[in-house]
């Protein structure tokens, strides 16, 4: 049984994937910003490497805000 290329190549990404600028936008920062937490220890955005491309998920990039929210509690609760 032969599976279509095509078919398990579009079947793991179902969004399209951004690049930096795009979610310098839609973070409303700039593109540097965006390339250095992709690359930093902590709080580090999560990447898509295609070869020398670095692309982002947009379930990523939606994660990695909630995740920095602060509810100014004071608990510490970050993870």
């Amino acid at each position: 049984m032969q599976i279509n290329t095509v078919q398990q190549l579009s079947s793991p990404v179902s969004e399209r994937l951004l690049n930096a600028q795009q979610v310098a936008e839609r973070l409303g920062v700039s593109e540097r910003w965006v390339r250095d937490h992709a690359t930093r220890r902590a709080p580090r955005l999560p990447v898509v490497k295609l070869g020398p491309l670095v692309r982002f998920r947009i379930a990523d990039v939606n994660d990695f805000v909630e995740r920095q929210r602060d509810d100014h509690s004071g608990t510490g609760r970050r993870k």
